[in-house]
């Protein structure tokens, strides 16, 4: 079981980040509020989901987001690629978070593409309060403990770069927004 002070620094440090955070909620109640965010920020658009991610499968995710009334892109759909562009949110499980720099760890590979969480203009992450490390060490050692994904993102906020004119831009290569839900 992870300490409250390590769940509290994550909260403080992804709100740092620029995410907005929620929870930490019981599983049914972050289910809830993952899918009713989800369908807030896609607008009429579609909600892309990973099709082989547990934590979304635990949740029931799919079923919460038909029911607060999102259409879903799920990642293995033949038109995928051709449509995430259009998605409006992005809904996704972490590995982990790291309370020392508000990081969610995302593992990408067949079933959980990267897309997902980085092309929507929104992305939606939940994660579990005992999945919650204190420093990026302890983040490689639980994921070492895991098969290893083709791919792992770690995100730490919206996107953001000074590339123009040196003045900080929001959601130029990646998502505007980040909300993460914190299940306990």
């Amino acid at each position: 079981m992870v300490s409250q002070s390590v769940i509290d620094a994550f909260l403080v440090a992804a709100a740092e980040n620029g995410m907005t955070v929620h929870g930490p909620f019981a599983p049914a109640e972050a289910a809830r509020v993952v899918a009713e965010r989800a369908v807030a920020l896609a607008g009429r658009r579609r909600i892309a989901m990973p099709v082989t991610d547990p934590l979304i499968e635990r949740l029931g995710l799919r079923d919460e987001v038909a029911w607060a009334g999102g259409e879903l892109l799920a990642a293995n759909d033949v038109d995928w690629r051709a449509e995430i562009g259009q998605a409006g949110a992005g809904v996704t499980g972490a590995r982990a978070g790291i309370a020392a720099t508000g990081t969610l760890l995302l593992p990408c590979g067949p079933g959980r593409p990267r897309g997902t969480h980085i092309i929507p203009p929104a992305h939606v992450c939940a994660v579990r309060a005992d999945d919650l490390v204190a420093t990026i060490e302890d983040a490689v050692r639980l994921q070492s403990s895991d098969r290893h994904p083709s791919n792992m993102s770690w995100v730490s906020g919206p996107s953001r770069t000074a590339d123009l004119e040196m003045r900080q831009t929001i959601g130029v290569h990646g998502p505007k927004t980040v909300d993460v839900i914190v299940i306990s």
